[in-house]
């Protein structure tokens, strides 16, 4: 994981990006501390770089395409794994989609057999906090283990929504020697309404194992049925989240 000088970072005038139209209301900045500054300038390049990778249509290909879930993959300018951006549609509401993904991060185990435990370590304000994951062996016991300590960022452009991720080193959560830490360059969520009243919902994945002797097919493919299970299962909380919403609507 990549480690940050906080005091190198001075963001008196950090603001989220301009939207002609409407947007969120920007991060009141000052209310963070030097540390807290630093993570939101971290945040504020990371959404930059999701931002660019989703709108970028250049240089893809298709993995995968079954159960109206396409997974896209291609190579990066400046680092050594691939990028991996998928695709689905949901029966739903942004709101809703939003609360599974963001809100109830911490049952993220409960759903996606990909995560063995995940947590919210810190909250820094409404839209930055800290989270850690643990997630399961892969690639039939090749790819062991890892945990992962991510900066988490959301907002609302219009009527876009963007969860935004991607690793930090902070003491908050050290390196064990349970598990290697693993890495994840810009990464994370883009859902927007759809033209037939359903929710598009845009997924990065932006992992670097670090496993040179494995050869990059087989990471590929792993990671390639991690994500289309990853859609699959959402597609199952998402339907239990609005039973369980009806019941307590009607009760």
């Amino acid at each position: 994981a990549s480690d940050f000088n906080y005091s190198a970072f001075v963001t008196p005038s950090a603001t989220i990006p301009p939207t002609p139209g409407g947007g969120s209301i920007p991060v009141d900045i000052s209310k963070l501390d030097q540390r807290g500054k630093c993570l939101y300038s971290v945040a504020m390049d990371a959404y930059t770089e999701l931002n660019e990778t989703v709108m970028w249509p250049d240089g893809w290909t298709t993995e995968s395409e079954k159960e109206g879930i396409t997974v896209y993959s291609r190579a990066q300018r400046s680092a050594p794994n691939r990028l991996f951006l998928s695709e689905s549609f949901f029966l739903c509401s942004l709101e809703d989609l939003f609360e599974v993904l963001y809100t109830q991060f911490e049952e993220l185990s409960e759903w996606n057999r990909s995560v063995l435990h995940s947590e919210v370590v810190e909250s820094l304000c409404s839209q930055l906090d800290l989270v850690y994951t643990v997630g399961v062996d892969g690639g039939g016991g090749l790819i062991k283990s890892r945990d992962f300590l991510t900066l988490r960022y959301w907002v609302k452009e219009r009527d876009m929504i963007y969860i935004v991720s991607r690793d930090i080193s902070d003491p908050v959560k050290p390196v064990c020697s349970k598990f290697p830490r693993g890495f994840n360059g810009p990464c994370g969520f883009v859902f927007f309404p759809s033209f037939d009243g359903s929710v598009k919902l845009t997924y990065v994945v932006n992992c670097d194992l670090k496993l040179p002797y494995i050869p990059q097919k087989v990471i590929t493919s792993n990671i390639v049925s991690a994500v289309h299970d990853f859609h699959c299962a959402l597609r199952i909380r998402i339907d239990d989240y609005l039973d369980s919403k009806r019941r307590r609507m009607t009760s």
